[in-house]
C-alpha cells in the first residue's frame, strides 16, 4: 500500500507517501469528507508535483468552507518552502512542522532513502548496459538514426571548446614546468612530463568534466522535462522501454565520440606544449616529439582509453538517474541538473583518483 488510513477518535490520519504526485491524487482525492478532521502525516514525502500542491490548496479552500479541519503534519522546512512558492499559503493552524526528534528514526529513514536510491541507479545502469547489449545483437532495435544525431551533438559539436581548453592547459601546464626545468637546465625533459600527464591524466580528466557540465546536465534536463511532461508515462503505456529508447543511443555515442574527444585533447595539450618548448626554451621540435616517443608507453594509451570510457558511462549514468528521479516541475528540472553536474564531476574525480592506483 502507498499510503495508510488509522482511526483518531472517529477522525482520520492519513499517512501520505514519499512522492506526492497526480497519481496518487487521482486515486485518493475523493476519500476525505471535508466535515471531519483529517491529518495529513507528511513525514515520509521529500518531493511533491503541482498536482499535489493544487491537491492541497483544493482540500484546504473545501474544509474551510464545510467546517472541518485540515491538518499537515511531520511537514519538512523544505516541503513546506515548495508549498509556498507554488502558491499555497495553508494558515498556521493546518501545518504542523514539529517531526519528531528521534535519532534512530531519522538515521533509518536516511538509510532506508539511499538504499532505494542506490537500487534505482544500479536498476538504470543494469538496464542500460543490457539493452545497448541488446540493441547491437538485435538491429531492429538499433535505431541508428538516432546514433549518428547523438555522436553530432555529444561529440562534434564539444570538439571546439575541448581542444581549446586542452590547448591552452597544455600551454599553462608547459610554462609552469619549463619555468622550473630551466633552473636546473632540465629543458628536455619537458615533452615527457606533458605527454604522460595529458596521455595518462589531463586529456581524459579534462574531456570529462566538459562532457560532464555540458552533456550530463543536456540527459538530465531532457530526461526530466519528458518525466515532466509525462512523455516518460507516454512511452511506458505504447509499451516502449523508455532507458531503451532515450538512453541507449545517448551511451552508445557517449562510448564511441568520449575516447576520441580525449585523444584529441591529449593532442592539442601536447601541440601547447610544443610551442612552449619550441619558443620559450628554444627547443629543437624534432628533439620535442623524439624525447616524447622515448616516455610515452603502450600503457599510458591504453589507461588514457580505458579511463575515457569509463567516464564517458560515468556521466550518462548519474544524468540518467537524476533525470527519472524529477518529480514536479521546473523548479526541479532546475535542481537535479545542477545535482547531476556536481555528482558527475564528483564521480568522475573519485574514480580519477582509483585509476591512480593503477
Amino acid at each position: 500500500m502507498s499510503y495508510e488510513i488509522k482511526g483518531l477518535s472517529g477522525n482520520r490520519l492519513v499517512k501520505i507517501p514519499e512522492i506526492l504526485d497526480r497519481n496518487w491524487v487521482i486515486q485518493h482525492s475523493n476519500q476525505f469528507d471535508p466535515k471531519s478532521l483529517v491529518t495529513l502525516d507528511m513525514s515520509s514525502t521529500t518531493r511533491i508535483d503541482s498536482s499535489g500542491v493544487c491537491f492541497i490548496q483544493l482540500l484546504h479552500k473545501d474544509f474551510s468552507t464545510a467546517g472541518g479541519k485540515l491538518v499537515l503534519r511531520n511537514v519538512s522546512q523544505e516541503l513546506l518552502e515548495s508549498l509556498r512558492l507554488r502558491g499555497a499559503n495553508p494558515d498556521n493552524d493546518t501545518i504542523q512542522t514539529d517531526i519528531e526528534k528521534n535519532v534512530a528514526v531519522n538515521v533509518g529513514n536516511s538509510v532506508v532513502f539511499m538504499k532505494n536510491e542506490a537500487v534505482k541507479a544500479l536498476s538504470i545502469f543494469t538496464e542500460m548496459i543490457y539493452w545497448g547489449t541488446i540493441g547491437l545483437l538485435k538491429k531492429r532495435d538499433f535505431r541508428k538514426g538516432v546514433l549518428g544525431e547523438q555522436m553530432y551533438q555529444l561529440g562534434f559539436k564539444a570538439l571546439g571548446i575541448v581542444m581549446l581548453l586542452s590547448l591552452l592547459i597544455g600551454v599553462v601546464l608547459a610554462l609552469q614546468t619549463a619555468i622550473q626545468l630551466a633552473t636546473y637546465g632540465a629543458g628536455v625533459f619537458l615533452a615527457p612530463m606533458i605527454g604522460v600527464s595529458m596521455v595518462r591524466e589531463l586529456g581524459p580528466l579534462l574531456t570529462a568534466i566538459i562532457l560532464a557540465g555540458r552533456t550530463g546536465s543536456a540527459t538530465t534536463a531532457e530526461i526530466a522535462t519528458m518525466g515532466v511532461g509525462e512523455e516518460i508515462d507516454a512511452l511506458r503505456t505504447m509499451g516502449i522501454n523508455p532507458i531503451q529508447f532515450i538512453l541507449v543511443p545517448k551511451f552508445w555515442a557517449i562510448t564511441v565520440t568520449m575516447p576520441t574527444l580525449s585523444l584529441l585533447a591529449t593532442a592539442a595539450g601536447i601541440v601547447g606544449g610544443f610551442l612552449v618548448a619550441v619558443f620559450y626554451l628554444d627547443l629543437a621540435p624534432k628533439m620535442y616529439w623524439s624525447d616524447l616517443g622515448m616516455f610515452l608507453t603502450i600503457k599510458d594509451v591504453s589507461i588514457g582509453f580505458f579511463k575515457s570510457v569509463v567516464f564517458s558511462w560515468l556521466i550518462i549514468w548519474i544524468g540518467a538517474v537524476y533525470g527519472f528521479r524529477v518529480h514536479g516541475g521546473a523548479e526541479a528540472v532546475g535542481k537535479e541538473t545542477t545535482a547531476s553536474v556536481v555528482a558527475g564531476i564528483f564521480a568522475i574525480i573519485v574514480a580519477d583518483a582509483a585509476f591512480s592506483f593503477i
